[in-house]
């Protein structure tokens, strides 16, 4: 099923503006959305290891909170069905092998589907 949906993802047209062409993601809108999530920020570190283990913490973060988002994600009443395969196969990719084998990931992608 990866495969198709990722042949239908490949072949559809995603999220557009008025004019048909598909919306950018800017280091701006990123930025935004990082800073939402109130980081611990970094200010100095008297040893290496302090800013090892500050982004090994950061990595942990990003990691338990896409997982959570994975295995909860539900189609939206606005989102088209395109358009929620793609944010289902972009969490899959950042979550790699934790995103379970492709007969799980596609019972997932099945459950988040708007019925």
């Amino acid at each position: 099923i990866r495969a198709e949906i990722c042949e239908e993802f490949r072949t559809s047209s995603g999220p557009s503006d008025a004019g048909g062409n598909p919306l950018p993601v800017t280091s701006h809108t990123w930025l935004e959305r990082f800073n939402r999530q109130k980081p611990h920020s970094f200010e100095k570190a008297t040893a290496l290891v302090d800013a090892d283990n500050w982004i090994s913490h950061m990595e942990k973060i990003f990691d338990e909170r896409l997982k959570r988002k994975y295995h909860s994600i539900r189609q939206t009443s606005t989102e088209t069905s395109t358009e929620f395969m793609q944010h289902f196969l972009r969490l899959a990719r950042f979550l790699g092998a934790a995103a379970g084998t492709e007969e799980e990931q596609a019972k997932n992608f099945q459950w988040g589907l708007r019925r």
